[in-house]
């Protein structure tokens, strides 16, 4: 058994600390959780093998106390690296009615434009602040309107891809695939008055949707490897 099939883990990083959580469906708290102390980076190849080893020691011991196999997660990541990057999309139309296609549109022709020109960077969150319909201000999509001029006040937090590329490197390593990456900077502004040590709380609120003007990339995933190498890890 996989946790796909019962509940979704997640996975909060420090600069001092790894979170191991796991969230059966439909539960708004953790049923069971680890963590363990880390050296304070992993710009060197040696942190990255004794995280490495730390991580895949700790998941196996999350395995064994589920008795099911980790297989993907979310990662919430506490890093000075992030950077928020704000502007606004305008355009006019023949009057038209407002639907996800048309704001799909606009939105993807920025973020490919963005994305060429900051090629250091990776996209984290997109968030609408505003929405701007014939001059007059909406905090949320005001779908199925009828429309001539539309301006969108866009919010991007984004990580250094190097950043990314370590912490899926660690990950793949562990045969764990990274669902989404979440900024605990960001994601903690949810939390109300909810206690999260483990940073993984506040990451799913994110996750499931909390935010109505966050808008969600989807990536398509590549074919997993066969259960087998989870397997011999969780006998070893």
């Amino acid at each position: 058994m996989s946790n796909s099939e019962t509940g979704d883990f997640y996975f909060g990083i420090s600069d001092k600390k790894i979170y191991i959580c796991f969230f059966e469906k439909e539960k708004s708290h953790y049923k069971e959780t680890l963590n363990f102390e880390i050296p304070d980076s992993l710009n060197n190849d040696l942190n990255f093998k004794i995280i490495l080893n730390l991580l895949k020691k700790n998941i196996r011991k999350m395995e064994k106390n589920l008795g099911f196999f980790l297989n993907s997660g979310n990662i919430s990541i506490q890093s000075t690296s992030y950077q928020k990057i704000l502007f606004s999309i305008k355009n006019i139309f023949d009057e038209k009615i407002l639907d996800k296609k048309v704001l799909t549109n606009l939105l993807n022709s920025s973020i490919q434009k963005f994305s060429i020109n900051e090629d250091n960077l990776s996209i984290i969150h997109i968030i609408i602040n505003k929405f701007i319909i014939d001059d007059k201000v909406y905090k949320f999509f005001p779908k199925n309107i009828t429309f001539k001029k539309i301006v969108l006040e866009i919010e991007l937090i984004c990580l250094d891809k190097n950043v990314i590329d370590k912490i899926n490197n660690l990950f793949n390593e562990c045969k764990i695939d990274v669902n989404k990456i979440i900024s605990y900077e960001y994601a903690k502004k949810f939390l109300n008055n909810d206690i999260d040590h483990t940073m993984c709380i506040s990451a799913r609120k994110v996750v499931n949707g909390i935010n109505q003007s966050e808008v969600y990339l989807e990536k398509s995933k590549p074919k997993k490897e066969g259960i087998y190498h989870k397997i011999f890890d969780f006998f070893e």
